[in-house]
């Protein structure tokens, strides 16, 4: 009992810091050799289990085979997102090359109905009429010049001789 209460005044709590005493007497050593040894208490599965507390102790420790697992781990996904910041890198880049086509194909898309409809109004329909009728001679068909022909098959029609007149 007076060796617990020797044990406490060695300490003294000063705040929320817990300082050793100095004391007037030396330490004492205990010689390891003399010392009797002190049992370790274990568990009522550890004493009836000691392969199995023998590999619970062992698995608390780094071996050579775990550490080599954790590496190639880590090595495995350190890699894979390096291929993951390159192809997102390369996705980013295809999507901006698709901006860029969709934009020169709207540009271009706008520029042909652009053209279109120059072409459509530069040319009308009566201007068309009087450059066939005064400069090439054309004239509007007379009833009875148009010829209907059968046919059996509908691609293509094979002339194999002369159109014969209206009558």
């Amino acid at each position: 009992m007076e060796r617990e209460k020797n044990r406490r005044d060695l300490y003294y709590v000063d705040g929320s810091v817990v300082r050793r005493r100095e004391s007037a007497e030396p330490e004492r050593r205990i010689d390891p050799e003399r010392a009797p040894r002190k049992k370790r208490k274990r568990s009522p599965q550890a004493i009836t289990y000691p392969k199995a507390a023998v590999r619970a102790e062992k698995s608390l420790y780094f071996d050579k085979g775990y550490l080599a697992v954790l590496l190639i781990a880590a090595l495995i996904m350190i890699a894979s997102l390096g291929v993951m910041v390159f192809l997102q890198g390369r996705v980013d880049d295809q999507e901006r090359n698709i901006r860029i086509l969709q934009y020169e194909l709207q540009e271009l898309q706008a520029d042909n109905t652009a053209y279109a409809d120059s072409l459509e109004s530069k040319y009308s329909l009566d201007h068309i009429y009087e450059v066939a009728t005064k400069d090439l001679g054309m004239v509007y068909s007379q009833k009875g010049q148009i010829v209907y022909y059968d046919r059996a098959n509908e691609d293509y029609v094979k002339q194999m001789r002369d159109v014969p007149e209206a009558k």
